[in-house]
């Protein structure tokens, strides 16, 4: 939380944290009750399409200034890759293959690879043009202490 503040009354608030949708991943429990922060939440907590849209809709509601992208330790992303995630679909819904493989990409990613994960989904955000002049910080939360770390290139 002590870095968060600095980093939201910097950019005048219009704060928005990316992050992952596992349950322990809950952005007023590492920034705090009173962070104000709007979030967007999905697998593994990337830079997807459909994030970048959700950040651009609140963007243009609230004039968002500052986007926090947060990715955690032990992250189910990090215990599948992707083909074996789209077997695992495959398997459940048949009817469903063409639809599977039409997804260029479902974020899968190596544990070893934690930290480049969340500086690559920084990059991404920084360089969406619908984006532009929005900051965009990277954090490491450790879930199994509950630190959360701020990432820089």
């Amino acid at each position: 939380m002590d870095q968060f503040r600095p980093l939201a009354a910097k950019n005048g608030g219009g704060t928005l944290v990316l992050t992952c949708m596992d349950p322990r991943c809950v952005p007023e429990q590492y920034f705090g009750p009173d962070a104000g922060a709007a979030a967007v939440r999905n697998a593994g907590g990337r830079a997807t399409k459909d994030a970048i849209n959700s950040i651009t809709v609140l963007h243009a509601l609230v004039d968002v200034r500052l986007v926090v992208v947060v990715h955690h330790t032990d992250c189910g992303m990090t215990h599948l890759t992707e083909d074996t995630l789209r077997q695992a679909v495959k398997a459940k819904a048949p009817d469903a293959a063409a639809d599977i493989d039409a997804v260029e990409a479902y974020g899968t990613f190596d544990a070893a690879d934690f930290e480049k994960t969340i500086l690559e989904d920084v990059r991404t955000l920084r360089q969406a043009k619908v984006l532009a002049g929005i900051d965009v910080k990277g954090f490491a939360l450790d879930t199994f202490t509950g630190v959360i770390t701020e990432l820089s290139e």
